[in-house]
């Protein structure tokens, strides 16, 4: 059984954490997720406590792990002295990705080289890491993905999936969470960003 766990802090993108969670919960067989932060409640940005399951170095031990953005969240964990330091990280073992302003903390963590995604508003200040950042839901290297906005959890959800399991899993895991009378849609658009996210080219659907 694969483990995955979402990393959280305080001030996180409460969609971002709970996407996830909903859809990755609702398997209870192919993997285990879990919610990790450096305490034992985090509180998201709009005032939500959510208890985590372990501590941030449990991290350093999962098969997936995935990361939350945060306007305020973000920046506040990356100064927090103990946040960063809790991770040994393994891209070789590891499937890591993150949603918008989560791909800051995967640069700080050495884990980004080229094209990256991020929240359309975060673009200029990845670029100035020297990140090339691409105007796409999902961007991935080998076992390193990065998402832009907050419904692409549905893309990096997917892309873990798939990459483990196969396209029929991802689609089976997917669909119960997608629009009614739009899940063919939904399900080309998801699977046609996942195979256009290695190549970082903008997908498009004919």
């Amino acid at each position: 059984m694969k483990k995955i766990v979402l990393v959280a802090f305080d001030q996180f993108t409460d969609i971002d954490l709970f996407l996830m969670w909903d859809i990755l919960g609702r398997n209870a067989e192919d993997w285990h997720v879990r919610i990790l932060g450096s305490s034992p409640v985090v509180q998201s940005a709009h005032g939500l406590p959510v208890p985590v399951h372990g501590p941030l170095r449990e991290a350093n031990s999962a098969d997936a792990v995935l990361f939350t953005s945060g306007r305020e969240g973000i920046p506040a964990a990356l100064a927090a002295p103990d946040f960063l330091a809790s991770f040994e990280l393994d891209a070789k073992r590891q499937r890591i990705g993150s949603i918008c302003a989560g791909a800051f903390i995967l640069e700080r963590l050495g884990l980004l080289s080229g094209q990256a995604t991020t929240h359309p508003q975060a673009r200029s200040n990845l670029q100035a890491l020297g990140i090339e950042p691409r105007d796409q839901p999902l961007v991935f290297q080998g076992n390193v993905a990065t998402a832009g906005g907050c419904l692409s959890a549905l893309y990096l959800v997917g892309w873990l999936i798939e990459s483990w399991f196969g396209a029929d899993k991802r689609r089976s895991t997917l669909l119960p969470v997608l629009p009614t009378g739009q899940q063919e849609l939904y399900d080309a658009l998801i699977g046609l960003s996942i195979r256009q996210g290695e190549m970082g080219v903008s997908p498009t659907i004919s």
